[in-house]
């Protein structure tokens, strides 16, 4: 009996700590930022595709299955890490300034239900920016004419897809973010190993490779160098579980005052 009381009281400071993230967040403007990276990443993405649209085309191919390959090279390996490794940064940021974390971890909560809420609005952000790009690629689709019909369950799966591959990305990045008190160094951080993700992508390590994975995984089956599905989603969720565990023990054990 007590047990369950527990857990539900748990429940109940859990959707109460992601409520009060979600207020903090709210007060700046990262909804710029949400917007601006999928706008360039669809409209870059769609620019190559016509700009060069004998090359991807060929007889028998899908126009809107061709230009999302597009999407997946420049939002998966570059725009997609930066903006998460900016929203880690954000849901931190509030516990740095004014001795943040001395309030927070001075309520009655625990430290693992503090952790885990902050990656979970990481993550709603994630899902919201990759719903914002699926949303502006059908809408810039249409009006620029990109042919044939769309396969939504398709274009539906490799968004999908794309935001399973960020939870090992974005739970490295919130364990840096927590530990950092200066919002520029987890970003500086995570852009240096966005860099080579382009090149990660091109080789069998790519798939083992966070900064790489969300390209990998958003891409269409014949356009990906994903040699084994089941090892990739194992090594991605392996991953993953690992850096949380790592990342909720050593929150609960760090001096965050």
């Amino acid at each position: 009996m007590r047990k369950k009381t527990y857990n539900k009281e748990e429940t109940y400071m859990l959707k109460q700590l992601i409520s009060v993230e979600l207020l903090k967040i709210r007060r700046s403007r990262f909804w710029i930022m949400m917007l601006l990276g999928p706008i360039i990443a669809v409209v870059l993405s769609l620019s190559n595709f016509f700009n060069n649209f004998d090359v991807f085309m060929d007889p028998g191919d899908n126009g809107w299955i061709e230009a999302w390959t597009q999407v997946a090279i420049f939002m998966g390996p570059f725009i997609l890490p930066i903006l998460s490794g900016i929203y880690a940064s954000l849901v931190c940021r509030y516990e740095y300034i004014s001795g943040g974390w001395k309030q927070l971890l001075a309520l009655p909560v625990s430290r693992s239900n503090v952790y885990i809420s902050k990656f979970i609005v990481l993550l709603v952000l994630l899902a919201v920016t990759q719903c914002i790009v699926f949303i502006l690629f059908i809408i810039l689709g249409l009006l620029s004419g990109v042919p044939h019909e769309i396969p939504w369950f398709s274009l539906i799966v490799f968004s999908l897809r794309g935001l399973l591959a960020t939870l090992p990305l974005a739970a490295i990045q919130l364990v840096i973010s927590i530990r950092s008190r200066n919002f520029g160094v987890p970003l500086a951080f995570n852009i240096a190993l966005t860099l080579p993700a382009i090149l990660a992508a091109n080789t069998s390590l790519g798939q083992f490779y966070p900064w790489t994975q969300p390209m990998l995984a958003m891409s269409p089956t014949d356009e990906t160098p994903i040699q084994s599905f089941p090892l990739f989603y194992t090594v991605v969720i392996g991953v993953f579980i690992a850096t949380m565990v790592f990342g909720i023990r050593n929150f609960t054990k760090r001096d965050m005052t």
